[in-house]
């Protein structure tokens, strides 16, 4: 008899636990063991042939190795190998993993290890896809599969018949759910056999685009895009043809129920050009009449193999973490009350976020500033930022502005240039990129704002200083309209180092403690409004001591008013 056995350097290596390229995660196909086929009652060459090659016109390489004499009569209890090369088998590739994927080969110590892209898969390898985690596989004849999370596969058979060429691809999907994109075989003359089984049916197709996955309620749910397969349940009787634009529920008892439309596809016209938000990605898609879920994949790549995100629920509005900057993919579907996913609608989105754009400062939302002094303010950027861009415009829409900055090195605006009125600013950040290229970020949400004509400045001869008959006194007035408020400064010097302001309510003041000496005051006006004038030139004035008597009083006139000494 024909004996079996693992190449000499793998089953070396594995016998004092060391892993052999290729055996860090699974093991490669070279390193699978043969077949070995106890005869009970009733078996031939022929029918060991068909049973494990898939090929009964195979029975006689298999009865020469085996040295058979007799292929009708095999001796019940003697033991027929099938040798590994005859087998075929073959490996897949993991091709894609997003989040942490495990997988187990039993030839390689069948310990759970994490899954990598670029790990070799063969027959009887497991995997494990746990929530938030996508895992994809690249079959020899480019025929894909993305394992979605919160599932569990086995490959229980990878294969390729030496003699006609037929691959033969069969999955166990105990848990969760997949989608298959299987290449059509151009030649008629070789055939592709490719299953996908669960606990309640098996799928079996040719060349076509599905998927399958296990609802919540125990149900096998399958589902075509492309092509036709053919579903069976646990007993052969029921079985369905599903077509392209249909779908079909098997019952956790097997029963195959009947075979649907595919609620068609959902509008996704309500999500922008570009996902400009720093903190989340939130996708819209539009309601469909029957259905009772949505379910969304956002991928990497057309044929949504390298999956970014996924997530169903009842509501059409899908909210997720913020994602990096780049172009993706998105496949959005409508879910009948049997969890069968409908035709899918795919769009190619952006997301631009970064660099966030600055906080706003100046003015408040909706606030007034004065056309002679007012700005536009903003926070100042965080690391990496060389620049801002402002924008001024009549309408929310920007389709015209009326002033761009372009890039300038401070965060702030005049408002000058403006007439009385009302519009919108935004702002948004630059940074400078590797290459030494500037990268502007997404516009901050445009902020309104009023501007307004300020008041007119005071000039220096509208202060009326009024006559004084006591000592250290100044007293001030000036004129003014209803409803104006004033700050005056007065200081010894028309620098105003020293400067006291006081706010007033109405247009005058008076001091009778300033000591002896020249004095600065100047005035600001403070509208109703909230704007404000400039500063009106500098006025000197005098206050003059008064004449003491030798008895230390003062000395006053006749109708008892203070003599005052001039300087």
């Amino acid at each position: 008899m024909y004996l079996s056995r693992l190449p000499f350097s793998a089953a070396v290596l594995l016998a004092f636990g060391v892993a052999a390229p290729g055996l860090a995660l699974a093991a490669s196909a070279d390193q699978l063991p043969d077949i070995r086929h106890t005869v009970i009652s009733g078996d031939t060459l022929e029918a060991v042939a068909k049973r494990y090659l898939k090929d009964p016109q195979q029975w006689r390489a298999v009865g020469t190795l085996n040295g058979v004499k007799d292929p009708l009569r095999l001796p019940i209890g003697s033991v027929i190998v099938i040798p590994a090369h005859m087998v075929g088998y073959q490996e897949v590739t993991i091709s894609h993993v997003k989040g942490v994927a495990r997988v187990r080969s039993p030839l390689a110590g069948g310990d759970w290890q994490s899954a990598a892209s670029g790990t070799i898969l063969t027959e009887g390898d497991e995997l494990q896809v746990p929530a938030g985690s996508f895992v994809t596989l690249r079959f020899a004849d480019g025929s894909s599969v993305r394992i979605n999370e919160n599932s569990e596969l086995k490959l229980s058979e990878l294969r390729k018949n030496s003699r006609t060429e037929e691959q033969q691809s069969v999955l166990d999907l105990s848990r969760g759910g997949l989608e298959s994109h299987v290449t059509p075989v151009m030649d008629q003359r070789r055939k592709r056999k490719f299953e996908i089984k669960t606990p309640m049916a098996t799928t079996s197709v040719r060349g076509t685009v599905f998927s399958v996955s296990i609802s919540d309620s125990g149900k096998a749910i399958t589902a075509v895009d492309k092509g036709v397969v053919e579903v069976q349940g646990r007993q052969a009787a029921q079985q369905a043809r599903v077509q392209a634009g249909q779908g079909v529920a098997v019952a956790r008892s097997g029963q195959v129920g009947p075979t649907v439309a595919l609620l068609p596809a959902p509008s996704l016209q309500a999500n922008p050009p570009v996902f400009e938000d720093a903190n989340f990605l939130t996708l819209q898609v539009g309601e469909v009449p029957q259905a009772q879920k949505y379910g969304v994949i956002l991928a990497l790549d057309p044929e949504l193999a390298r999956v970014v995100l996924q997530q169903s629920h009842s509501s059409p509005t899908f909210k997720f973490d913020a994602i990096a900057d780049g172009t993706y993919y998105m496949s959005a579907r409508a879910i009948d009350g049997q969890d069968i996913p409908g035709t899918p609608a795919v769009q190619t989105i952006k997301v631009k976020a970064t660099p966030v754009p600055p906080l706003y400062a100046n003015p408040a939302p909706g606030g007034l500033i004065g056309l002679a002094d007012g700005e536009l303010l903003c926070t100042e950027g965080g690391p990496g930022i060389v620049g801002y861009r402002i924008q001024v415009a009549a309408s929310q829409d920007f389709s015209t502005p009326l002033q761009d900055s372009g890039v300038v090195d401070n965060c702030q605006a005049s408002a000058s240039g403006l007439g009385v009125g009302s519009y919108f600013w935004r702002v948004a950040s630059v940074r400078r990129l590797a290459d030494g290229s500037l990268d502007q970020g997404p516009f901050a949400q445009p902020q309104a704002f009023k501007t307004g004509s300020n008041p007119p400045t005071l000039g220096a001869d509208a202060l009326s200083p009024a006559e004084s008959n006591n000592p250290n006194q100044l007293q001030l007035s000036w004129p003014a309209e209803a409803g104006q408020r004033f700050n005056l400064q007065l200081a010894s010097d028309d620098s105003f180092t020293d400067a006291r302001t006081f706010a007033l309510d109405t247009p005058q003041w008076a001091s009778d403690s300033l000591p002896p000496g020249d004095y600065y005051v100047r005035i600001q006006v403070l509208d109703p409004s909230g704007l404000k004038s400039r500063y009106s030139a500098p006025r000197k004035l005098p206050v003059e001591p008064a004449i003491l008597t030798g008895a230390g009083g003062v000395l006053k006139t006749g109708d008892g008013k203070s003599v005052l000494s001039p300087r």
